[in-house]
């Protein structure tokens, strides 16, 4: 089996291919924009761009998990969401509150889609 990872860091890659399958890691704002609309916007973006890296695209992703830092700003980020997502190919998604690293992180979003 052979396993390409993308953009290796000190703790992660951010994606790792392996069995046809794209693996992208909890991905989060860099920039920190003051909404929840604005980072996930931004992490939508990095993750269009892991995809694509690893010869995906966001029509093939079957699953996505979502942490929110507060679950009340949920139809924020869905407004964003449902502007990038295939409508006609929705992947299965858990959306869940959850503490996130630092105060000033909103969203996280990680993604697993087939090649």
């Amino acid at each position: 089996m052979s396993i390409v990872r993308h953009q290796p860091a000190k703790i992660l890659s951010g994606a790792v291919e392996a069995n046809g399958m794209v693996y992208v890691a909890g991905t989060v704002a860099d920039k920190r924009p003051a909404t929840v609309k604005a980072q996930t916007e931004e992490i939508l973006g990095r993750i269009d761009a892991l995809l694509a890296l690893a010869g995906s695209h966001k029509s093939k992703i079957v699953s996505a998990q979502i942490w929110l830092a507060d679950i009340r700003t949920r139809d924020e980020m869905n407004q964003a969401w449902l502007g990038w997502v295939d409508a006609n190919n929705l992947p299965a998604r858990a959306c869940v509150e959850a503490k996130l690293a630092t105060p000033d992180m909103l969203v996280e979003i990680a993604v697993i889609a087939a090649k």
